[in-house]
C-alpha cells in the first residue's frame, strides 16, 4: 500500500474515533500518532523528524495559563470579582444575563476558554440557584461569550495557540486586529441570545435576591494580601504578552511566578495541567505532520486554490466554511492542527508574503475557534450541557443547541465580513 493512502486512512479512522465518541478523543489521537509514526518510520522518515512534527510552543502555553488559573481561582480572584459585580446589578436577571456574559467574554480572552467555563459556569449555576432563576438561557450566553471572546486573542483558545505559531501571529497583533471586530461579534452574539431567552430572565422569590445582596465578596477570598498579589501580577502577565513576541516564554515565566508566590507543591500545580488537552494536541501534531510530509495537505491546498481560482478572500473565505464545518464535527484542535500548515502551504504556493497571507489565518482561527464552540462534541458545550438538566425545563437540549448554532452562523457571517473588507491588496 503507498505510504500517503495508509496515513490518510490512520488519519480518517482516527476522525471517525474522535468523532463518534467510541474511545476518548486523547486516546484516540494518540492511538493515530504511533501507527502514523510506525508508518512513517518503516518507510524511511528517520525518528528525529517524526518527533519534529511536535510543536513545543502552543503546548507550553496551554500548560503555563492552565496552572496561572488554577491559582487563580484558589485565590479567589475571579470568584470575588463575580459576587462584586453581582452586588452592583442588586439581582437584576437582565443586568446580571449582560453582567455574566461580558465578564465571561472578558475572561476568554487572556484564560484558556475550558479554564473560563469551569470557573463561570460553576458561579452562573450558584448564583441561579441562590436567586431561583431559570439558568438555561445564562449558560448558553455564557458559553457563546467564552467562544467570541476567545476567538480573537492569541490565549484565548487553544486553535488560536496552534494557529499563531504558524502564522508568526504575536498578542499585540490580535488585540489591533481584531479588537473591534471582537466587540462588534460579542455585542450582536449577546443581543442575539437575550432576544431569544428574555422571558426566562425572571426571579421567582425576591427574598432570595435580597439576601444574595447581603452576601460580602471578601468571603470568597481566602487571603487578602495574596489577593492583590495574584491580581497584580496577573495584570504583568497581561502586560508581558503584549510587550514580548514569545508567547510561550511569558505563559511559562508567568507560571513560574505564580508557583513561586503561592508557595504551591509544584506536583500539585503540574497536575493542574490540562493532560488529556496536551496529549491530545501532541498526537494530532503528529497526524498534521505526516500528512504533510506524505503531500495531502499540498493537494488539498491546491483544490482550495483551483476552486478559488487562485484569488486570496475566495481563499480565505474557503478555509473560513471548511474549517468551522470540520470543527463543529471534531472540534477545534483537530482542524487548526491540520489546516494552520494547509494556509502555509496555500501561501507558499500562490508566492504571498507574510503580512498578505494573514487572511488565510483569520479563516482558519475564525471557523475552529467558533466552530468548536457550537459543536455539541466539543469540550466548552459538553462542559455547560453537564452543569445543568433539561428534565421540566422550558427549554429542551435541542433547543439550546439549536439557538447557539444560530448565533454561532450569525458570528461566522460578521467573520467573512471582516476577511472581505479588510483582505490586504495583492
Amino acid at each position: 500500500m503507498e505510504l500517503w493512502l495508509l496515513i490518510l486512512i490512520i488519519f480518517f479512522i482516527t476522525v471517525l474515533l474522535i468523532t463518534t465518541r467510541i474511545v476518548h478523543h486523547t486516546s484516540a489521537a494518540l492511538a493515530g500518532a504511533v501507527l502514523a509514526s510506525i508508518a512513517l518510520f518503516t518507510n524511511g522518515v528517520p525518528d528525529h523528524e517524526i518527533l519534529a512534527m511536535v510543536r513545543l510552543e502552543p503546548i507550553l502555553v496551554i500548560a503555563g495559563m492552565t496552572v496561572v488559573a488554577e491559582v487563580m481561582r484558589d485565590a479567589g480572584v475571579f470568584q470575588f470579582l463575580v459576587v462584586y459585580l453581582i452586588r452592583l446589578t442588586r439581582g437584576d436577571p437582565t443586568k446580571l444575563f449582560v453582567v455574566f456574559s461580558l465578564l465571561t467574554a472578558a475572561l476568554s480572552t487572556v484564560v484558556l476558554n475550558t479554564v473560563v467555563i469551569l470557573i463561570m459556569g460553576y458561579l452562573v449555576v450558584l448564583t441561579c440557584q441562590a436567586l431561583e432563576i431559570r439558568l438555561h438561557g445564562f449558560l448558553l450566553g455564557v458559553m457563546l461569550a467564552v467562544g467570541a471572546g476567545g476567538a480573537f486573542t492569541l490565549i484565548g483558545t487553544t486553535p488560536n495557540v496552534i494557529i499563531a505559531d504558524y502564522a508568526g501571529f504575536g498578542f499585540y497583533y490580535y488585540i489591533t486586529r481584531f479588537g473591534i471586530l471582537a466587540l462588534i461579534v460579542i455585542t450582536l452574539s449577546l443581543i442575539a441570545v437575550f432576544l431569544m431567552i428574555r422571558g426566562q430572565l425572571t426571579v421567582e422569590d425576591s427574598d432570595q435576591s435580597d439576601r444574595m445582596m447581603n452576601l460580602d465578596p471578601w468571603t470568597m477570598v481566602p487571603n487578602r494580601r495574596l489577593f492583590w498579589v495574584y491580581a497584580g501580577f496577573f495584570a504583568l502577565l497581561i502586560v508581558a504578552f503584549v510587550l514580548f513576541p514569545q508567547p510561550y516564554v511569558v505563559a511559562i515565566g508567568g507560571m513560574m511566578v505564580f508557583m513561586t508566590v503561592s508557595h504551591a507543591d509544584p506536583g500539585a500545580s503540574l497536575r493542574d495541567i490540562e493532560w488529556d488537552i496536551i496529549f491530545f494536541i501532541g498526537g494530532l501534531f503528529v497526524l498534521a505532520g505526516a500528512l504533510e510530509l506524505v503531500g495531502i495537505l499540498s493537494m488539498v491546498s491546491d483544490a482550495i486554490l483551483l476552486t478559488s481560482g487562485g484569488q486570496l478572500i475566495p481563499s480565505s473565505l474557503a478555509l473560513l466554511l471548511i474549517t468551522w464545518f470540520g470543527a463543529f464535527i471534531i472540534g477545534g484542535p483537530p482542524i487548526a492542527t491540520v489546516f494552520a500548515p494547509l494556509a502555509v502551504d496555500m501561501a507558499t504556493v500562490m508566492g504571498w508574503p507574510i503580512g498578505v497571507r494573514d487572511p488565510l489565518f483569520w479563516g482558519v482561527g475564525f471557523g475552529a475557534a467558533l466552530g468548536g464552540v457550537a459543536t455539541p462534541f466539543g469540550a466548552v458545550p459538553l462542559l455547560v450541557l453537564s452543569m445543568v438538566s433539561f428534565e421540566n425545563s422550558e427549554m429542551s437540549r435541542r433547543r439550546f443547541l439549536i439557538l447557539a448554532i444560530l448565533v454561532n452562523i450569525i458570528q461566522m457571517g460578521l467573520c467573512s465580513i471582516y476577511i472581505v473588507l479588510f483582505a490586504p491588496p495583492i
